[in-house]
């Protein structure tokens, strides 16, 4: 089946590795914009920078899962990495197994919560590095309030990412660490997430902003997700009394 059609130049992507059963502990993910589309194959821009293509660990017959918006509805597929066209773009070859899902995969609420922001001026690679590091900090006993610096905001939570205001200016696609206490007693959620939206400025020089989780553990994705669950049916029940 011809596969290229459903992607337009300019057309935002989401790119999602496929572990194996044995690897598999966390989300790893990163964004992409289509260039060049073919039956068999799709060329994607990275936005991280001058050596984006460089700055993850791509392997050739690296298996992804790819998601994008399709005329409304979601649409989602597996590709093997093929090859780096050049320091920012690389070259997927579209493996089928095609579905059109919900675009909206995670429940949202709205919450306070505390939360910290690490903005980092680095590549994917160093951003990458650095969350793997803090996070072997947290889970060794060191206090995340040593990493960061923890506010009450009122954000929209999701498993996916959760939507916060974050002084300005922000630019798309940057990264930042995001620590969460969600209120579950088991501990802070550190994760790697990009800003994939950014409103506009407020007169207190905040700018309402959207981040998707890259790189978050699977089990602290699930533990988000539960919390949000619990919160809508808590307020389902408190508007039905």
């Amino acid at each position: 089946m011809t596969y290229g059609k459903y992607f337009n130049k300019g057309q935002k992507v989401f790119i999602k590795r496929i572990f194996t059963d044995e690897e598999r502990t966390a989300v790893d993910s990163i964004t992409g914009y289509a260039m060049r589309s073919q039956s068999t194959q799709l060329d994607l821009a990275l936005p991280y920078g001058c050596d984006a293509a460089d700055s993850y660990p791509f392997e050739s017959g690296m298996k992804f899962e790819i998601s994008t918006d399709h005329r409304g509805m979601g649409l989602r597929l597996v590709a093997s990495f093929s090859e780096r066209i050049s320091s920012q773009d690389i070259r997927l070859q579209f493996e089928g197994n095609l579905e059109f899902i919900s675009r909206r995969i995670f429940k949202r609420v709205d919450v306070n919560a505390w939360v910290g922001i690490q903005r980092g001026q680095g590549s994917l690679a160093e951003m990458r590095r650095l969350w793997e590091e803090h996070l072997q900090k947290i889970k060794s006993g060191v206090s995340a309030a040593e990493l960061t610096e923890f506010k009450k905001h009122l954000v929209n939570l999701a498993g996916g990412g959760l939507r916060l205001p974050l002084t300005g200016p922000v630019e798309m696609a940057e990264r930042v660490l995001v620590y969460l206490s969600i209120g579950d007693k088991r501990g802070i959620i550190c994760a790697l997430a990009e800003t994939v939206w950014v409103g506009q400025p407020k007169d207190d020089g905040t700018q309402p902003i959207g981040l998707r989780f890259l790189n978050i553990l699977e089990e602290d994705q699930a533990r988000i997700d539960t919390v949000v669950k619990m919160l809508i049916d808590r307020l389902s029940r408190t508007g039905e009394a």
